[in-house]
């Protein structure tokens, strides 16, 4: 018998304090793995924006490359504001591919203002059916530095917005600038 009264248990602080301690660490421990999660997507939004203006400018200098070869005197390049046509001939006399924006379909970015909005770069070759070439874009610009050489500047920007990212209401942006040396332009 005088074993059952020797027998001692934990006492209800001892029991609460061990509660406290280990939701402070379970605590902790998930902040650190939502903030780990948050940093991981915003590299892989990073890393989505610099493939996406990576693959779109070198579309279009590979495009501006070929401008004017086997057209004679025929204009080689046309810039009107954000669109650029682009003239060679490949398989017709004179093929034309058409880069410009357009807003996305569907209205998914409306409630962004218009400075932030992304919007979609488009490419029509020949007067067919214009394609979404590429998404998230918010700033494409082409510059004829002289006749022969055009600058293509375009920015993307993440689709959703990043919490710990001050600027631009959150949205992480990326530009890509490239000098394109027109080889074919009969000038």
């Amino acid at each position: 018998m005088n074993k059952l009264n020797n027998i001692k248990g934990y006492a209800m602080t001892e029991l609460l304090i061990a509660l406290l301690i280990t939701g402070v660490l379970a605590g902790s421990g998930f902040e650190f793995y939502a903030k780990m999660h948050n940093q991981t997507l915003a590299q892989d939004q990073i890393a989505d924006m610099q493939q996406n203006s990576r693959a779109s400018i070198q579309d279009i200098v590979q495009n501006l490359r070929n401008a004017g070869y086997k057209i004679g005197s025929h204009i080689p390049y046309v810039i009107n504001g954000d669109s650029l046509y682009v003239f060679y001939n490949n398989t017709q006399p004179v093929d034309t591919i058409l880069y410009y924006t357009a807003e996305y379909p569907g209205g998914e970015f409306d409630h962004l203002d218009d400075g932030i909005r992304p919007l979609c770069l488009m490419k029509k070759p020949n007067g067919d059916t214009a394609v979404v070439y590429s998404e998230g874009i918010s700033f494409v610009n082409y510059t004829a530095l002289n006749p022969s050489t055009v600058q293509v500047t375009l920015t993307v920007q993440a689709t959703r917005s990043d919490e710990d990212f001050n600027q631009n209401d959150g949205y992480r942006t990326y530009t890509a600038i490239e000098r394109v040396n027109i080889r074919n332009a009969n000038l």
